[in-house]
C-alpha cells in the first residue's frame, strides 16, 4: 500500500541488539530512526515523530512521495530475520538467530483521512 496524503499505514520496528546499551526504533515507511532507553518512551517519540512528519508534509503541500521513504535496507533484514525467528519459533527447536536481538516489537499505525490535520 502506498501512503497519501488522505490514508497510509505505517510500520514500525523497536528492537535491542545484546551487545547494544540502548532500543533503536525505525519507521519502516518513512525512515525515521531514534534510540532510547525505554522502549515505550520510545514508541511514543516515533509516532509522535512520524506524525509530525505527516502533518508538515500536508500543511506544507509538499510532495506526496516524501510519505513513502523506505528506511535503508539493514532494517528490512532485520525485519525480516525478526519475522523469520518468529515463525520458526513456534517448532520443536529454536533456531539460531543471526540477529542477537534480545528484545524487539513490530507494529503498525493506520493513518486516516490525513488531509483533516
Amino acid at each position: 500500500m502506498r501512503n497519501t496524503k488522505k490514508q497510509g499505514l505505517l510500520r514500525f520496528l523497536i528492537y535491542k541488539r545484546s551487545k547494544d546499551k540502548l532500543f533503536t526504533g525505525i519507521c519502516l515507511d518513512l525512515d525515521i530512526v531514534e534510540q532510547s532507553e525505554n522502549p515505550e518512551k520510545l514508541r511514543k517519540s516515533l509516532e509522535k515523530a512520524a506524525q509530525g512528519y505527516i502533518e508538515a508534509v500536508i500543511k506544507k503541500d509538499l510532495d506526496g512521495e516524501l510519505l513513502n521513504k523506505p528506511a535503508p535496507k539493514k532494517y528490512w533484514k532485520i525485519i525480516s530475520e525478526i519475522e523469520k525467528y518468529l515463525r520458526l519459533i513456534h517448532k520443536v527447536s529454536v533456531p539460531k538467530q543471526r540477529v542477537p536481538i534480545t528484545n524487539s516489537q513490530i507494529f503498525t499505525k493506520e493513518l486516516k483521512e490525513l488531509s483533516k490535520v
